[in-house]
Parts: C-alpha cells; sequence; structure tokens
C-alpha cells in the first residue's frame, strides 16, 4: 500500500486581539485568517489525505460567531475534494474543551463526519480503514494544571500509520509549570509513527526514541518573540519512514537587535540606525543593554512615533544603565548643583539595590541620565 500525505498545522489563533501590535491588530487578525485559508489551499493542492489543527485554532474558548463561520467555512471546502480529507481538530490550551466551550458546542457536533473532533475527557482514536490510518488525541482541558497528553497514547495494532495530536509544552530547563507538559522519554514510548505537537509558536523539532515530533509554530507571526515566517508542513508517511517539508504561508518577519547604548549619541543616532532596516512586513524589537554615556537621554516615545510606519510594529526595551564610574569627575563637585545632584541620585540607587526593588532601581537611574542632561542645559523633553 503507497504512503499518505497530512498537513499539519496548530496555533492558528483566530480571533487573536494582537494587543501587542497596537493599530496593527486589525490588520494582523486579517493575515492570520489568510494563512489559514493558504493551509486549506495547501492541503488540497497536495491532495493530501487529512489536515491535523493540534490545538488553538481560535484564540479562545468561546470564538465570536465570525471567527467560527469562517473556520468552518473553509473547513467545509475540504469536503469537496474526491474523497474528502480528512480533517482532525484538537482542543488546545485557549480552545480548550469543556461542556461549555466551542467544541462541545450543537454546531461542532453536527459537523460532517470527515471532520472529526479529537475532544472530551478523555484520550480519543479514530481509526480509518480506508488510509490505514489511526489518530490518537489528547484533547487540553480548561483549566486542570499538570496534564501529561503523551502518558496514555499507545498505537493501534489495527492500522499500519498511528499518529498522536497533542497540545502542551516539551519539558527542558526554563519551562517547569506549564498546564501541560511531555518528555522525551513518553515521546519515545509513545509509540507513534509521527505526533503533531501544538503550543509553541515557534517551529521545532523534539523527536525521541525513532518518534518524530514537531511543532510547526503558528502560521502567522503572533508577537515579537518568534523569527521566521509561519509554516506548515506536509508530512509523508510510507515504508521510507516519516518525511516533513515547511510549507510557507505566513506574510511577517521577525528581527531581534540588541544595540550597546555607549555607542548611541542620541535620539537622532538611534532614529538613524533603525531607519536603515526599515521593512513594511517586519516585527523588530530593539533592546538597548550596557551602560549608557552620563546625560544621554534617548526620546524613545518620539522615535516609536517617528517610526510607525517604517515597521509592521517597532518595540525598543531600555536595558541600559547611566555609566556611573564616569561620574567620578571633578566636574560633578558635591558642593555645586550638579554634583549635589549625582550624589543624591546615586544613594537612592545604592538604597534601592540594598532593597532588592529592581523598580526604584530602574526610576532612580532614570532620574540620574534625566537629572545630568537638564542640569548640563541640553534639551531632553519635547
Amino acid at each position: 500500500m503507497p504512503g499518505m500525505k497530512l498537513i499539519h498545522t496548530a496555533d492558528v489563533h483566530l480571533g487573536a486581539s494582537s494587543g501587542a501590535l497596537g493599530e496593527r491588530g486589525s490588520d494582523h487578525r486579517r493575515r492570520i485568517r489568510a494563512a489559514f485559508e493558504k493551509i486549506v489551499d495547501l492541503t488540497l493542492e497536495r491532495s493530501a489525505q487529512a489536515l491535523i489543527i493540534a490545538g488553538d485554532l481560535f484564540d479562545s474558548r468561546r470564538p465570536a460567531k465570525r471567527d467560527l463561520d469562517f473556520a468552518l467555512a473553509q473547513l467545509q471546502r475540504l469536503g469537496g475534494a474526491t474523497p474528502p480529507v480528512e480533517v482532525f481538530l484538537l482542543p488546545g490550551t485557549h480552545d480548550c474543551w469543556a461542556e461549555d466551550a466551542v467544541y462541545a458546542s450543537p454546531r461542532v457536533a453536527a459537523l460532517p463526519e470527515y471532520l472529526h473532533v479529537l475532544g472530551g475527557p478523555e484520550p480519543v482514536s479514530v481509526p480509518l480503514p480506508h488510509l490505514d490510518l489511526t489518530v490518537h488525541g489528547c484533547p487540553h482541558i480548561c483549566d486542570r494544571d499538570g496534564q501529561r497528553p503523551l502518558a496514555h497514547l499507545r498505537p493501534s495494532p489495527e492500522t499500519r500509520f498511528n499518529v498522536g495530536v497533542i497540545h502542551g509544552s516539551a519539558e527542558r530547563g526554563d519551562i517547569e509549570d506549564d498546564s501541560s507538559m511531555f518528555s522525551p522519554e513518553e515521546i519515545a514510548a509513545s509509540g507513534m509513527d509521527y505526533i503533531a505537537l501544538g503550543h509553541w509558536h515557534s517551529h521545532s523539532e523534539h523527536s525521541a526514541g525513532g518518534v518524530i515530533a514537531v511543532y510547526p509554530g503558528s502560521p502567522e507571526i503572533m508577537g515579537f518573540e518568534e523569527r521566521e515566517p509561519g509554516v506548515a508542513l506536509q508530512v509523508t508517511l510510507d515504508a521510507g519512514g516519516v518525511s516533513i517539508e515547511n510549507v510557507p504561508v505566513g506574510t511577517l518577519r521577525a528581527r531581534d537587535m540588541e544595540i550597546d547604548a555607549a555607542d548611541v549619541t542620541g535620539t537622532e543616532d538611534l532614529r538613524a540606525r533603525l531607519a536603515e532596516y526599515a521593512d513594511s512586513e517586519m516585527l523588530i524589537q530593539v533592546s538597548l543593554k550596557g551602560l549608557a554615556a552620563p546625560g544621554v537621554v534617548l526620546k524613545l516615545d518620539e522615535i516609536r512615533e517617528d517610526l510607525a510606519q517604517s515597521f509592521y510594529a517597532l518595540r525598543i526595551v531600555d536595558s541600559s544603565h547611566p555609566a556611573l564610574d564616569d561620574l567620578d569627575t571633578h566636574e560633578y563637585d558635591p558642593r555645586l548643583a550638579l554634583g549635589k545632584f549625582v550624589e543624591m541620585a546615586r544613594e537612592r540607587i545604592q538604597e534601592a539595590e540594598a532593597a532588592g526593588d529592581e523598580r526604584a532601581r530602574r526610576i532612580a537611574e532614570r532620574a540620574l541620565q534625566l537629572g545630568v542632561a537638564l542640569l548640563r542645559g541640553e534639551e531632553v523633553l519635547k
């Protein structure tokens, strides 16, 4: 029997608030819809036998009617294929399983038979004898901590192919308390041919023990944390094993820049540097690090406003510190106003550090930067 082809996506987040993107929110929601429509197109164009959505198709357990209407209209296009494409919907952390949530609603219950909801209080297995395939899913249950979605998934001996679908975080050192997690040992013990992962918004592989497990990431960049344009995965299962192709479906890109504050001479300098990277399809996050020169005060709000149309979204995070050692000069004689101010500001910084109050320390440092500039007669405000 020949192999089979499926399309794997997750974390679409139809109806996302996109609050971090400000005025781009409405456009971002449009792009999310367009990316999902591309995935349905791709499924049809590649003659895939199945589409797997590994959680968070919707951004809410009770999506708006317009988002549900859109999603079902797109998925129903797959019913027009000959034969119909089998679709698998897994409740994720945002569109989780509950009796009063979307996947238990009468409207979803009335879906055509080729649309399978991997929902309920327990793991679900759906055998498809005509494809020699069983799809096993463990839905994310609303408001329940400590879920282990891979703990009870095991392959069916009745079909040649077994695919698992879960929504959770791979265990690693920097993640300890996610409500749904799985380990490399659980991946290996599952016995699946392929595990379609969801929950993380960036593409990554977490295979173990010969079992292939992959996050596709969101089909459209959801925020500043992602880097690469969104993709869907074409997964082919055959006698040779599992092969995966990343197929671009998203339009946005993201970039993270770190700038040494010591090298920035002022607002105009920073504005000019960022303008060199202008790209209307780019989310860019700029981190100012290191020691800033005394008296250099950057008008970050002004830069954000001036460059708002140069990027899809711009975020500037100032984590720099005033170069306190540079203030130890005769210019700051404590008998003079400037010197007395520097002395008082440094005392406030030291008090905040001793108290472990990070917010107070940052405020005192900012006051030091502003005060030195103002007392030198420099213009720092609009």
